[in-house]
């Protein structure tokens, strides 16, 4: 047992329905094929195992046990369905158990945001840039919502185009965190303002490669860095650029 190890304890109907030494037991019954065999690998008596499973059977809302009547081959037993369904739950939660306990570790994230923490470490997507801000506008207009996106170090807010089928399933309403993502090429750069009605902020370039640049907006603790597409030359560190956003091409993700 590690020593950041927490033992995951489930109840149902204020009686303890499984626990690791019980998940163990089921485990080692599927991999055997039998009770008895189970409760050696399991390491516990045979008559704890009968114990343990009665005990689960008397809180569980179905069987998890299936028997098999003897044979050319023998008898055995396995797990049902719902008991397979409830090995991949514990399973879940142990690990999501054990991303919160690194959560904790991690003093610079904040613990009063879930999105923001628990996507740091659970969430990957191909997306380069992803940035966390609240909802502070909701309008429908020609069949679909723009939604206004509150941003630290960012003035003004940004907007993304989503279908109401899009903000019905996220259930987006006013101060909900939410998190956006944005492909390096759909971000355009620009050395000068342009006329545009959405999303057009102003950043520093941080650093130049081949076919991307990563640029910087916001100040001190503010500050947040992504990175774009180049489509020309001539940029250089240090430079004062304008970059922007076309509304369709945010995609917005949030906790129900």
């Amino acid at each position: 047992m590690s020593v950041n190890e927490i033992l995951l304890t489930i109840k149902l109907h204020q009686q303890i329905f499984v626990d690791p030494k019980r998940i163990r037991l089921l485990k080692a019954i599927d991999e055997t094929g039998s009770i008895n065999q189970g409760a050696k690998l399991a390491q516990v008596s045979y008559k704890s195992a009968w114990d343990h499973l009665e005990m689960m059977d008397r809180v569980s809302p179905r069987p998890l046990l299936e028997r098999n009547a003897g044979g050319k081959k023998g008898g055995g037993t396995r797990l049902t369905a719902y008991a397979h369904r409830l090995l991949k739950l514990y399973q879940l939660l142990e690990d999501t158990q054990n991303t919160a306990f690194e959560i904790l570790q991690k003093e610079d994230i904040p613990l009063d945001n879930p999105l923001f923490a628990t996507s740091l470490f659970s969430l990957q997507t191909s997306a380069r840039n992803q940035f966390f801000g609240r909802v502070s506008e909701l309008k429908k207009e020609n069949g679909h919502y723009y939604v206004g996106i509150n941003i630290a170090g960012l003035k003004t807010q940004l907007c993304a185009c989503i279908t109401p089928q899009s903000a019905a399933r996220l259930q987006l309403s006013l101060d909900k965190d939410v998190m956006f993502m944005v492909k390096a090429p759909w971000i355009r750069v620009h050395k000068s303002p342009i006329d545009t009605p959405y999303n057009q902020f102003q950043a520093i370039v941080k650093s130049v490669h081949d076919h991307e640049m990563v640029i910087e907006f916001g100040k001190g603790s503010q500050a947040t860095e992504c990175v774009v597409g180049l489509r020309e030359t001539g940029y250089r560190v240090g430079d004062i650029v304008y970059f922007t956003i076309d509304p369709d091409q945010i995609i917005i993700a949030s906790l129900l």
